[in-house]
């Protein structure tokens, strides 16, 4: 009877180890993890798509490839035709970034956050609510005739970060606007977590 009972734990144990173990992702999962051409609008063409390479690299706190243990990283980069007149983005880049644990993501975040506010333009980060575990954003404007809006919304969840960076004219591109295609991209992220 005893050892009945041993099995009967051990077998629960097992169980619970294999059930409430942190979901990851995984590195052959990442394409789908970018935007999607079925996510733009049909005005946009996809122009770029691929693992991140070393012209991808952005100078500042996230430069290197193997920070906080990050093993690889996809992207995919959108665009279509407009005048200073055209409502929304112009063109649309979407990362996802992958690490062997959800620390190196949480780490990872924060150096986006590090070096949102490291920007010339004097540009302050803001928090983005109900974006995977935790997210983080920049509106950055430059002068000129017409003026251009960059927005980068960056957000984590499970052992990925990712990000979309909007630009187009500042008169019609909105922070909502970078939101809502980061809404999506987190929707192909939270399938593949299993959320």
């Amino acid at each position: 009877m005893l050892s009945r009972m041993r099995v009967l734990v051990l077998l629960c144990a097992l169980l619970a180890a294999g059930c409430g173990g942190p979901k990851l992702v995984k590195d052959d999962q990442l394409p789908r993890l970018v935007l999607q051409p079925a996510d733009l609008p049909r005005a946009f063409t996809r122009f770029d798509e691929g693992r991140q390479v070393r012209l991808d690299r952005v100078p500042g706190p996230r430069a290197d490839p193997a920070r906080f243990g990050r093993e690889d990283g996809w992207k995919a980069r959108f665009n279509r035709a407009g005048t200073a007149a055209t409502r929304g983005p112009l063109v649309v880049e979407s990362r996802v970034d992958l690490f062997g644990d959800a620390g190196g993501a949480k780490q990872d975040l924060a150096a986006y956050a590090g070096q949102f506010r490291r920007t010339a333009s004097g540009a302050r980060p803001v928090a983005v609510r109900g974006l995977g575990s935790e997210a983080t954003a920049l509106v950055q404007q430059r002068p000129g005739p017409p003026a251009a809006r960059f927005v980068t919304v960056a957000w984590r969840d499970g052992n990925v970060t990712a990000s979309v960076t909007a630009n187009g004219f500042a008169a019609g591109l909105e922070l909502a606007d970078a939101v809502a295609l980061a809404r999506a991209q987190q929707r192909r992220i939270a399938a593949a977590l299993g959320d």
